[in-house]
């Protein structure tokens, strides 16, 4: 699958409507099925406006309209989950339900892939959990493999750890 035509990923820039952006994220995550909702945990993953004081915020933009946001952490963030000095991750990474399955993702992940590559990072980590079974598939189709090394027990709920080796 390709990015459809006009989508750009690109950093937040001044006057960007961080709230909505972060709307985006928990609309994404509160449509997965299963998704195992935790007050504390809802709220941060819509704070965009926190991450981007410490991490890269990448959002998707299509037809003039941001429909994917994304946070780009190096390893020495405090939102890093992995303990890894060589590789950068990506996380708090939503697409507007209206737009799953049309590329937007995929362009996102590139955009990931293509910053860490340039960067100079050894490996791209992320997580996932088990309701979200069509990023799972994505990853791999873009070439992460499981690390079950990495993997996460987060008080009874799995993070399916991914790795990309740059």
């Amino acid at each position: 699958m390709t990015a459809p035509a006009g989508v750009a990923v690109r950093l937040v820039e001044p006057g960007d409507d961080l709230v909505a952006a972060g709307e985006i994220v928990r609309r994404a995550y509160f449509a997965l099925p299963g998704y195992p909702r935790d007050p504390e945990y809802d709220v941060e993953i819509g704070d965009v406006t926190a991450r981007v004081v410490d991490d890269d915020v990448a959002l998707a933009v299509l037809d003039g309209r941001v429909v994917g946001c994304l946070t780009y952490v190096g390893p020495t963030s405090p939102h890093h989950e992995f303990d890894d000095a060589a590789a950068a991750s990506f996380r708090f990474f939503g697409v507007d339900p209206s737009v799953q399955g049309a590329g937007v993702g995929e362009a996102m992940v590139d955009w990931c892939v293509a910053r860490a590559r340039k960067q100079g990072w050894a490996r791209l980590r992320i997580h996932t959990l088990d309701s979200m079974p069509a990023a799972q598939r994505l990853y791999q189709r873009k070439g992460f493999v499981h690390d079950p090394a990495h993997d996460q027990d987060w008080d009874g709920i799995l993070g399916i750890a991914f790795v990309m080796h740059l």
